[in-house]
């Protein structure tokens, strides 16, 4: 440095001023995009703790109605199911207990029906729908999942299932075997495109999700010869007319 002049001296500072600066900078830059990446990175986080406890609500708020649902529809059998060779006891079941006019314990299991029958004494309601269901010749059709049921499914619950990919094609097919022929054909079409809108044509009756089935049927059939009449004339409208043909010739 003794050797350098005066001029060289202060080029040399000048230019060691401006190294310090310059590394500054890089430090300044490197701190500010360390800072964004950081900012980035929180913001990423705050946004999947987010969507997870928006999925977590939504999970708890299908398993609820689900577990409502199957509590309202599925079929629970009787805890305690009658035994098969069983006599009337008056100290045990509802007949009527000894030293009453109707006290009749001692009958055989036949007799004691006919006379529940002719009193108009009918099994519980779940029995006798069971016992419905079991010896209606459809149920062999339905999936198998629908034969295990207590009772013949209706097209509120099919529809529900169409929810859940793993049931969707057993309650396609069951709805196919509860609805009319004329709306078959939409349900294939829109089961295939969009199960949503089958979904659509929810309600609390079968009678009126038949009847919905039919509305859409026939606006399912209008838009598609709308659709179809709108690509023909599209189809045409790019065709040259005969002046340009005989022009282009």
């Amino acid at each position: 440095m003794n050797s350098l002049t005066p001029a060289q001296k202060a080029k040399y500072e000048k230019e060691k001023h401006r190294r310090r600066r310059e590394r500054r900078r890089r430090e300044d830059e490197y701190r500010r995009l360390e800072r964004l990446r950081r900012q980035i990175e929180d913001a990423r986080r705050r946004r999947q703790r987010m969507l997870l406890l928006f999925l977590l609500a939504v999970l708890a708020m299908q398993e609820s109605i689900l577990a409502t649902f199957q509590r309202s529809y599925t079929y629970q059998p009787d805890p305690d199911p009658e035994p098969s060779n069983w006599t009337p006891n008056s100290a045990n079941d509802y007949a009527p207990r000894a030293g009453d006019d109707d006290h009749c314990d001692g009958y055989s299991r036949e007799q004691w029906n006919r006379m529940l029958d002719k009193r108009g004494i009918r099994i519980s309601r779940k029995g006798e729908i069971k016992a419905a269901w079991e010896a209606d010749p459809e149920r062999e059709r339905f999936p198998e999942r629908y034969q295990d049921w207590g009772y013949r499914p209706h097209l509120a619950e099919l529809i529900y299932d169409l929810t859940a990919p793993y049931w969707q094609a057993d309650a396609f097919a069951a709805i196919k075997l509860l609805t009319p022929h004329e709306v078959h054909t939409y349900l294939g079409e829109a089961y295939a495109t969009d199960p949503g809108d089958l979904r659509q044509c929810h309600a609390d009756r079968d009678h009126q999700i038949v009847a919905a089935f039919q509305n859409r049927a026939i606006l399912w059939e209008e838009r598609k010869q709308r659709e179809a009449e709108e690509a023909r004339k599209a189809k045409n409208d790019k065709k040259p007319d005969d002046d340009e043909k005989k022009f282009d010739a």
